[in-house]
Formats: structure tokens, C-alpha cells, sequence
């Protein structure tokens, strides 16, 4: 067991229309197991993006048969940042010392949060992420379940500007941060709220690392396990981005720079498509840089892609 001391975490979920995903992610955290680090004082904060609250049943029901504290609210107004500042707003009323994020459609490894808290002891970071692995709910052949795992990295490993690996679905980071940094709400229903966010907290020197064993698993439906999704899920990453860094700086210069880098990926993937010579996965990951590069050129015009308009799973 490490030397850290006593220390009181409050874990953030926004939900909607998941019922059954925040169940299964709600018993994974009842679950949590510390070997490493003393057991945390720990409080569970959900945030219902649905105004009828389809997910009060699930938090009342699992308040019933827990100790650990759980906090429940309605966030009417609907979009992934504005729930998410919602539940920040609920953990800052306490006096914690971290905050964690979860989406409600993954489950946590039993040791998620003690190798999160490992790794915070051993590296001193402002912030960790964690890797997330896909768990297919339906039949998906073997050559596309490729494209949803990313390589895990080495512990402790800096994230700075590794926007493929900074993101908000595993995340420890210090209460103290979010004193003065929000989600922005201009991100409701386009994503990438959290790149946004790291954008900030590395323009102000903030230090992000990789908690390599704090393994958290995404539950993938069928409908987004299909070539349709990644190409949307792409394009969406260009699109998104590419305003992030117009947020950040909307210069000529960021604007200009940006085309020129999503007209290289447009051009890489159209050739990559037009050689793939009927290779499914040449072919997909093809498609998938084109729509990226055309995603990157469609955001620096200003034009947004609302993803999150739909919601999969249940």
C-alpha cells in the first residue's frame, strides 16, 4: 500500500436515456477495490440529461442497497458540457480533493480507481487518463473491432498535446482545477468539449499523464460498430477539432494552417481509398482519413457537425 493519505474523490456521470448502462456502471463502482491507497472517502454524483429523469430509478435503487453516497440531478437543458459542468458544480459543494469522470456507457475495472490514485502518488500530475476498451454487444467480425482499440502507453507517460489519448470518459483530475476552467457549452451537441478542455489546461501548464492499468471498458451497441460510424466518428473528430483550435486562436494563420493539414489527410485517404483494391480494412481506414481531412476543412469554415443529436445504446 502507498503512503497517500485519506483522501475524499467525488466520481461525475452524465446520463441519457442509458438506463441500463449507468446500472452496470454503477456496480462496477460499488465494486471498487484499493490495495495500493487507503479507501477514499468516495461520492457518486449523476447528472440526468433526460428532463423526464429516466435514470432516477436506477440512482434511488442503487442508493437502497449501497453505503456509498449518491447524489442525483436533472440537467434539462440538453448537451454533454452543460451536463457535465452541472455535476462539477454538484462535487465543488463538497470538500473534495479529486474528481473523476465516467460515461454511462463503460463499467470500471475493480482496481480502476486505486491505479488512478497510484499513479497520481507515483507522478504528482494535474490530471490522469486512463485506457478504455471496447466491449462488443453485438457480432462484429474481428478485422473491424481493429479500429476501435487504441495501444495502451507506458505508465506515467506526459500526455501534453496527445489529443488521442486525452479525453474525459477516464479521467482523475484535481478539484482545484475546475475552479476556474469549465466545459465549454458552445460544444453542446458537436463533442469535443474535452479536447477543448485539455486545449486550456496545457495552455496553462497543467501536466497530464497515462495511468496505464486503470482500465475502463466501453460498451459498444451494434450501431456504432459498423464502417458508417467510424466514418462519421472522423469526420466529427476533424470538424471538432478543427473549432477547438479557432476557439483557441481564430486567426487567419490557425485557419489557414488547419485547411492545409485536412486537404493532406483529404488527398492521403482518397488515394489510400482508390488503392485499397477491395481490402475491407484498407478500404474503411481509407474513407476514414478522408473524412477526417474533410472534417478538418469544414470546421476551419466554420461549420459544425452536431454528433450527439443521437444517442446509441441503452
Amino acid at each position: 500500500m502507498s503512503n497517500i493519505q485519506a483522501t475524499s474523490i467525488a466520481i461525475c456521470v452524465t446520463t441519457c436515456f442509458r438506463p441500463e448502462g449507468l446500472r452496470r456502471l454503477l456496480e462496477s463502482l460499488a465494486a471498487q477495490q484499493f490495495v495500493k491507497n487507503i479507501q477514499p472517502d468516495l461520492r457518486i454524483v449523476i447528472v440526468d440529461n433526460d428532463a423526464a429523469g429516466s435514470a432516477r430509478r436506477v440512482c434511488e435503487d442503487f442508493r437502497a442497497r449501497n453505503s456509498i453516497a449518491l447524489e442525483y440531478e436533472i440537467e434539462g437543458r440538453r448537451g454533454i458540457p452543460i451536463a457535465r459542468n452541472h455535476a462539477v458544480d454538484m462535487a465543488k459543494k463538497y470538500p473534495v480533493d479529486f474528481i473523476a469522470i465516467l460515461d454511462d456507457d463503460e463499467v470500471a475495472d475493480r482496481h480502476w480507481l486505486d491505479e488512478l490514485m497510484a499513479a497520481q502518488m507515483e507522478f504528482g500530475a494535474d490530471v490522469l487518463t486512463g485506457p478504455v476498451v471496447p466491449y462488443f454487444m453485438g457480432a462484429t467480425d474481428r478485422w473491424l473491432q481493429r479500429f476501435f482499440e487504441r495501444a495502451n502507453l507506458a505508465n506515467g507517460q506526459d500526455l501534453r498535446h496527445n489529443y488521442n489519448y486525452v479525453y474525459t470518459s477516464n479521467l482523475l483530475a484535481k478539484a482545484a482545477i475546475f475552479r476556474d476552467l469549465r466545459f465549454d457549452e458552445r460544444f453542446a451537441l458537436s463533442g469535443a468539449e474535452d479536447t477543448h478542455l485539455f486545449m486550456q489546461l496545457f495552455e496553462k501548464g497543467y501536466r497530464a499523464v497515462w495511468a496505464e492499468n486503470a482500465l475502463v471498458t466501453e460498451w459498444l451497441p451494434e450501431s456504432r460498430t459498423n464502417p458508417q460510424w467510424l466514418w462519421k466518428r472522423a469526420y466529427r473528430r476533424g470538424n471538432s477539432f478543427a473549432i477547438c483550435e479557432l476557439v483557441q486562436n481564430g486567426s487567419l494563420k490557425t485557419r489557414v494552417k488547419r485547411i492545409a493539414k485536412g486537404s493532406f489527410r483529404f488527398v492521403q485517404g482518397l488515394v489510400g481509398t482508390l488503392v485499397s483494391l477491395g481490402r475491407k480494412s484498407q478500404f474503411v481506414q481509407g474513407v476514414q482519413g478522408l473524412c477526417l481531412g474533410a472534417g478538418m476543412i469544414s470546421g476551419s469554415l466554420g461549420f459544425e457537425y452536431q454528433e450527439y443529436k443521437q444517442i446509441h445504446g441503452a
